[in-house]
């Protein structure tokens, strides 16, 4: 019968724990990368349930959903349960939690817009008459949760500018410069021709709870769905 010395026992308990050790972090990080690409897929859930409910509230006017509200936030806010973006047990929106929603509709401004939102003026239309002709503007604007940790890659338009059903006065899509987009923020992602429109919903959720250890601490997901 073969004998184990001291010191191979003592090896033995080396190589026990160094595996040990190895296995637990490969387990950690393959349940962390599980765990994020599972919230992945609810945040790309989350945002095209917003895109949804964007394009009823804006296209049918019978559906009179105005998603200003927290009573019509908490839809979203729902179907986010365990993001962190619920402030009680009614899923109001936090402005303090672990996520936030953009919705936006850019306009490129055409002459269709500034025929609607200019008075007195005829064309060809310009910049002369129509301030904001061949610019791209915000012409709707809702930010639900923690809009001060994050914000639309598109920027963040003017409180002044956004009416309480979170749409821009025609007026102002036509003449109000303030409420323009820099070009570029909007090319990044699309382009559109004159008078047509884009709507754009953007979800971003801090996943960091679903890490094991902090070396594993997961980025942001942000997810964006544009139609």
């Amino acid at each position: 019968m073969a004998i184990r010395s001291k010191s191979e026992s003592g090896q033995a308990m080396l190589e026990f724990a160094i595996v040990t050790i190895s296995l637990t972090f490969m387990f950690a990080g393959a349940f962390t990368v599980g765990a994020m690409l599972n919230k992945a897929l609810q945040v790309s859930n989350v945002t095209r349930s917003a895109a949804v409910l964007m394009v009823r509230a804006i296209t049918d006017t019978k559906a009179d959903l105005n998603l200003v509200l927290a009573q019509n936030q908490r839809i979203l806010i729902r179907e986010a349960n365990g993001l962190g973006m619920a402030s009680d047990a009614q899923y109001d929106p936090s402005t303090t939690g672990n996520g936030a929603i953009f919705l936006t509709k850019i306009i490129l401004v055409g002459a269709n817009e500034c025929a609607a939102g200019t008075t007195g003026q005829t064309p060809p239309w310009s910049t002369s008459n129509c301030a904001n002709y061949n610019s791209y503007v915000w012409a709707y604007y809702v930010a639900i949760g923690n809009n001060t940790r994050w914000a639309s890659a598109f920027g963040t338009p003017l409180t002044s500018d956004i009416r309480s059903d979170g749409t821009v006065a025609a007026t102002d899509i036509a003449t109000d410069t303030s409420v323009q987009i820099p070009a570029a923020k909007v090319t990044a992602a699309i382009t559109l021709a004159a008078s047509q429109y884009a709507l754009i919903a953007e979800t971003y959720a801090d996943v960091s709870s679903v890490s094991v250890f902090s070396i594993f601490k997961p980025p942001v997901i942000y997810y964006r769905t544009i139609t």
